[in-house]
């Protein structure tokens, strides 16, 4: 990756200016998936769709930033062991939460048929984990196609798990991987060139065009400085949870 010395005019935005972008993004969309489109369910209003609309689109914006903040947290983190267990602990709190906003509320409060977004940034963390483990003595074509073999596992596990972005997340933070560390790679806008491919690829795959959005994610982890930030860890964490319990139950109470 390119160093601090090499930064470009554009690249002032620190770890924790691109998280603050993706949580905005992240709450506008969540706040259209539950309040505004109950809303546009109870009046069928074009502007209420309109708004929808919007605000889904906006949304796509923080996944792709999200991914990338999780390889540089792979690659800069001083234990990865306890970066795993600290996204397997949000995985368990952020569960409940996210069935009462997204899921029907006939079916309670927990619901086995979609699970959170950080059980995908879990088994991307861990397939980041286990190519890196491959041994470096093997022929560079052979370690790539083992290091594809470890990205379908993990995808295939996310599809049966039923996480939020499933098969496509694992892949998209396995391509920011890839870009930032296979030989040959390294540069930042080889990174986005990849993720972008696969945003794309997932668009055309799946007939899914609002997903394209996300190619705005990707160009914005363009302007990473390579500075951490300011600290607030422990916040970004929670406000997954939080901001969907709230939502969750404000949908359940107005509509």
């Amino acid at each position: 990756m390119e160093t601090e010395t090499a930064l470009r005019p554009w690249q002032r935005c620190s770890g924790s200016t691109l998280k603050w972008v993706a949580i905005v993004a992240m709450f506008i969309d969540h706040l259209g998936y539950t309040l505004v489109w109950s809303a546009y369910l109870q009046s069928y209003s074009p502007a209420w769709y309109e708004v929808y609309v919007l605000m889904r689109e906006i949304g796509r914006i923080a996944f792709p930033i999200f991914c990338f903040l999780l390889v540089e947290g792979f690659h800069h983190t001083r234990s990865r062991g306890k970066y795993a267990l600290r996204l397997g602990l949000f995985c368990l709190v952020a569960e409940i939460p996210f069935d009462i906003a997204f899921n029907d509320p006939e079916n309670g409060f927990f619901e086995c048929y979609s699970q959170n977004v950080f059980f995908t940034l879990l088994l991307g963390f861990l397939a980041m984990w286990a190519c890196e483990q491959l041994p470096e003595r093997w022929p560079q074509a052979g370690r790539r196609l083992a290091q594809i073999g470890v990205a379908l596992v993990a995808g295939v596990g996310a599809e049966l798990l039923f996480t939020d972005y499933g098969l496509f997340g694992v892949v998209l933070i396995l391509a920011l991987y890839w870009g930032s560390a296979w030989p040959g790679l390294g540069e930042r806008w080889q990174q986005a060139l990849l993720g972008a491919v696969t945003i794309v690829a997932y668009c055309v795959l799946e007939d899914n065009w609002i997903e394209v959005f996300a190619v705005l994610g990707v160009l914005l982890t363009q302007t990473y400085n390579g500075q951490r930030g300011s600290g607030k860890k422990w916040f970004f964490y929670i406000f997954y949870p939080a901001h969907l319990l709230i939502l969750g139950l404000l949908d359940r109470l107005i509509f």
